[in-house]
This record gives structure tokens, C-alpha cells and sequence, in this order.
């Protein structure tokens, strides 16, 4: 039986097959751009695909930007610091020329002048700028790092360790080409020179210091930590007596009636008991120092004993630096900052040798700016792309842990600065005997800083490399998984293209005229 095909039915099929096509063609033109893929319709699996490998192509140019930004950050900064090692290594040539006592006078200035201009260059490239951030700032980049003082102030000298003495003194096997040993340089009204260990409070007389101590190790005694460092020491300005007496007034009342106990003059007992605690607090092993201790006192042992049990947390206060002494120069009121320590028997007082000196302060921070290269766990040492004062200049006994000054980012340009006015000053022992040191140092230090960088620098490098190579990886994953055949896309464009237009042409003859028209 025939079926009867209504016109609207007709025109609707035709109309249908029409749109077909040309979602058909227009689908084929979207894939001019090379893309097989525009939504997930398309292909959802290959959709899928593509969305992760886009998101890895976005990760990767990150990191990249990351990279590409670190490494011209830190090739400008090595070629910086390159210069100013060159600087520093001059400087310690000069160094060493001034230390030899057979240079006249004018010679010595002359040195000194061309050793003002090394430290002007170096200053300069501390200070260098990288558009409007300074490289070697921390993360406060738009702050200036260094500065340096107009006037001149007065500064405490140190003493700086050789090899031996820094193993006796310090107990360490310590490269002393790298790292500063140092004690401050005291000095009597008589000029007799003394040196002050920051570290354990005790005061050395210079004799000691230079032969005394080896008379020591010829006795089998390798470090001064192996025996009871007073036996040695010329006076101890560990404790006070102040600070001791000071304890006993804040102990509770019935802790000090217990020592007390038996004893009618309390202020002898107070005065003997600050004595007393000065030195169970100093000593190693209190209990063997309580008849000795008892004896030097007037104190009974038993007195000395609850003492000893009373204060048994007592622990000593190492001399600080910072009580005299800022990162740039002295803040004691006291003349050149006294003290006033037993030695002998006898109060003598002692003054600090200081040095009149220009000072750099840094106004950086020891922050450091990190530029992540890779995915996974953050590597805060190798992803550091800076160098910050502290890096580059080390510290010294007036920033160290025991100086009780925070580090100041500029300890090697002052101790340069330092070893300048002792040449303009001809003051040739010195130079021989701690200035060469000083400039050896700061030349290590920098150089130390420098080896790092070019290590992160080369790590940096080397990340590049992979990004460039796994960029290729990820294009040619994207392609595989949403490319287009060209030659096969043009012929089936081609195709579809001319299936749209015979299926326009046969709608124009076979559709009703007043329709036909309309299309």
C-alpha cells in the first residue's frame, strides 16, 4: 500500500537534512584553526585528555616565566658580586702591602687612598638596581641596602684569632681563612693590652694570648674548655656581683632566711653570699668549689651548700657586646665604655680600644626571594634566586649570637673599613697581625656567597632545559590528542560543501515555487 507524504511533512524532512549539512560544514570550517576539539561533544574522552594536558602546558609556562626571571635575577647579580670580589681582592693585595714595615709613610697614604677608592666601587655595586629593585636588599628591594656614615664614630677593635688559638680558645677546628674567630681588645691606664672572650666572659692578659696559651697545650691541655678557664684568665666579667646580689634581694624570704641561718651581719652574708653564688654559677662543678668557696668568703660550708642547692638553676650571663657596643659603633657613657673587673686580687679598671671609622649600615632584610621552578615539594634552599647583606658580608663579633645585637648585614665592609684607617694610620703590626686576616675573610665570604648562587644559578639552568624540553612534550601531546588532518579536513570540507549546495539546488526545483522563493 502506497503512503502518502504530506507537502509539510516533505518540507520539514528537507529542511531537517538541511541543517544537518550545514551544522555538518560549519563543524568542519571550526576545524580550520587545527583543532579537532571545541567542546566536549566533540570527542569527551579526547576532551578530557586535552583539558589535562592544557593545564600542564599553563603550569610549565609558569614556571618557565618563573625560571626565565631567576636567572637573569641572579646573572646580574653574580656579574655584580664577580666585580666586587675582584674589588675585595685588590683591596687584600693592598693589604698586604701595607703590612710590610719597611713602606715610608707617603707610601702607606697612598695605599690608602687607592684602598678609600676600592671601598667607594664596592659600595656602588652593593647598591646596584635591577629597573627599580636593588638586588641585594632581602625582599625590601626598593629600600637602598647600603649606606655609609659621613662622619666617623668610635668603634671597638678586635682581636681576630689565628688557627691555634681559635682550636685552644674556641675549640674548633675551624677554617680561619673563612670564618672569624675574634675578642675585644682591652686596655689599662698603664697601656697594658687585654683581650676580652665574649663568649665565656673571661679576660686574657696579651701575654697569654700570644705565648702563655701554648705553654698550656705543651702540658697536654688541647682546649681551654678541658680545664677551669679562671686558672688561666685574668678576670672575669661573667657575672657581676650587682646581678648576684640582685638574686639574693628576689629570692623569697624563706630561701634567704635558710641560707642566712646562724649568721648575725646580714650584710656580710649578702655581700659573701653574691660572691659566693658568682662563683657556684661560673663554676663547672659547684659541689667541688664549696670548701674553696667557703674559705675565700668567711662563709660556713653548710651556708655555702644551701647556696649551691637554692640556686642550682642559676645560670650564667655571658658578657654581652651589645651592652657596650652597637653593630656601628660604642654606646657606653662610660668614656670608651670601662669595667671594672678583679684581676689579681684587686679592682682594675679596663677600657675598650676603639678606632675611629666610618660605618655602612644596611637597611635590608635577610629575607630571601623565592621563585618556584618546579611542581612538588617546595625547596626553599635551591629555589632562593637572592643574596642578602648577611650572605654576602658575613658577621663579627658586634653581630654574632653572643654580641646580643641582631645581625647587621654589613659586618665585612666595616671590618674593611676598619683595616683602611690602620693603614691610613701606618699601623703596620696590626695590619700584619689582624688586618690581612680581616680582608681575607671578607674576601672568602664573598666568594662563598658567590659559589652558591652559581650553584642555584646552574640548577636554574639546567630546570630551563627541562621546561624547554617538556614544553615539546606537551605540545606534541596536545597535538596528537586534538590536531587536525589538514588534507583530509580540506577534502572533506570540500565534500560537505558541495552536498550543501546540490541539496540548496534541489530544493529550488523541487519544493513548492512560493517556498522555493523564500529560501
Amino acid at each position: 500500500m502506497a503512503i502518502r507524504m504530506s507537502s509539510v511533512q516533505f518540507m520539514y524532512n528537507y529542511k531537517k537534512s538541511l541543517n544537518k549539512t550545514y551544522a555538518a560544514q560549519q563543524k568542519l570550517f571550526e576545524q580550520a584553526d587545527g583543532s579537532s576539539i571545541h567542546r566536549g561533544s566533540d570527542d569527551p574522552i579526547g576532551y578530557t585528555h586535552l583539558m589535562r594536558y592544557q593545564f600542564t602546558e599553563n603550569e610549565n609556562t609558569q614556571y618557565t616565566a618563573n625560571v626565565n626571571t631567576a636567572i637573569s635575577w641572579m646573572k646580574n647579580s653574580d656579574n655584580i658580586i664577580t666585580e666586587m670580589a675582584d674589588h675585595i681582592k685588590t683591596f687584600e693585595t693592598k693589604t698586604n702591602q701595607a703590612a710590610n714595615g719597611y713602606l715610608s709613610q707617603s707610601d702607606s697614604k697612598a695605599i690608602a687612598q687607592e684602598m678609600s677608592a676600592l671601598v667607594d666601587q664596592i659600595m656602588s655595586n652593593c647598591n646596584y638596581q635591577l629597573g627599580d629593585r636593588f638586588l641585594f636588599s632581602g625582599q625590601k628591594d626598593l629600600t637602598q641596602p647600603f649606606t655609609m656614615s659621613s662622619d666617623k664614630v668610635e668603634r671597638g677593635l678586635a682581636k681576630n684569632l689565628d688557627a691555634k688559638q681559635a682550636e685552644f680558645f674556641r675549640d674548633t677546628q675551624g677554617d680561619v681563612n673563612v670564618s672569624l674567630y675574634q675578642m675585644l681588645t682591652l686596655e689599662n691606664s698603664a697601656g697594658d693590652t687585654f683581650y676580652l672572650d665574649t663568649h665565656t666572659g673571661y679576660i686574657y692578659s696579651e701575654e697569654f694570648m700570644t705565648d702563655g696559651y701554648k705553654d698550656v697545650i705543651a702540658s697536654g691541655v688541647n682546649s681551654i674548655s678541658e680545664v677551669d678557664a679562671s686558672e688561666y684568665a685574668a678576670g672575669d666579667v661573667r657575672i657581676s656581683e650587682t646581678v648576684a646580689v640582685s638574686r639574693i634581694e628576689n629570692a623569697d624570704s624563706d630561701t634567704i632566711t635558710a641560707i642566712a641561718e646562724g649568721t648575725a651581719d646580714s650584710d656580710t652574708v649578702t655581700e659573701n653570699l653574691a660572691i659566693a653564688l658568682n662563683r657556684i654559677a661560673t663554676s663547672s662543678d659547684s659541689d667541688t668549689y664549696i670548701s674553696q668557696i667557703a674559705s675565700d668568703t668567711g662563709l660556713s660550708e653548710s651556708i655555702v651548700q644551701a647556696a649551691v642547692e637554692a640556686y642550682s638553676d642559676y645560670e650564667y650571663e655571658p658578657f654581652k657586646v651589645s651592652d657596650y657596643f652597637s653593630n656601628q659603633g660604642i654606646i657606653n657613657s662610660m668614656g670608651k665604655g670601662g669595667l671594672e673587673v678583679t684581676m689579681g686580687g684587686s679592682t682594675t679598671a679596663l677600657s675598650f680600644t676603639t678606632i675611629q671609622q666610618q660605618v655602612v649600615t644596611y637597611s635590608g632584610d635577610n629575607k630571601h626571594i623565592s621563585m618556584v621552578k618546579l611542581n612538588g615539594a617546595t625547596d626553599t634552599a635551591s629555589d632562593i634566586v637572592n643574596l642578602t647583606g648577611q650572605d654576602m658580608f658575613g658577621t663579627d663579633i658586634f653581630d654574632d649570637e653572643y654580641s646580643g645585637n641582631e645581625y647587621s648585614g654589613s659586618a665585612m665592609l666595616n671590618n674593611l673599613l676598619t683595616v683602611y684607617e690602620k693603614v691610613d694610620a701606618v699601623d703596620s703590626r696590626w695590619l700584619s697581625s689582624d688586618g690581612i686576616t680581616l680582608a681575607d675573610v671578607a674576601h672568602s665570604t664573598l666568594v662563598i656567597s658567590q659559589t652558591s648562587m652559581g650553584a642555584r644559578l646552574q640548577l636554574y639552568t639546567s630546570v630551563q632545559d627541562m621546561l624547554d624540553n617538556q614544553s615539546t612534550v606537551i605540545t606534541e601531546d596536545i597535538t596528537n590528542v586534538s590536531s587536525t588532518d589538514i588534507a583530509e579536513l580540506a577534502t572533506k570540507l570540500m565534500e560537505m560543501t558541495t552536498i550543501y549546495n546540490l541539496s540548496l539546488s534541489l530544493g529550488g526545483r523541487v519544493l513548492p515555487q512560493s517556498l522555493a522563493d523564500y529560501l
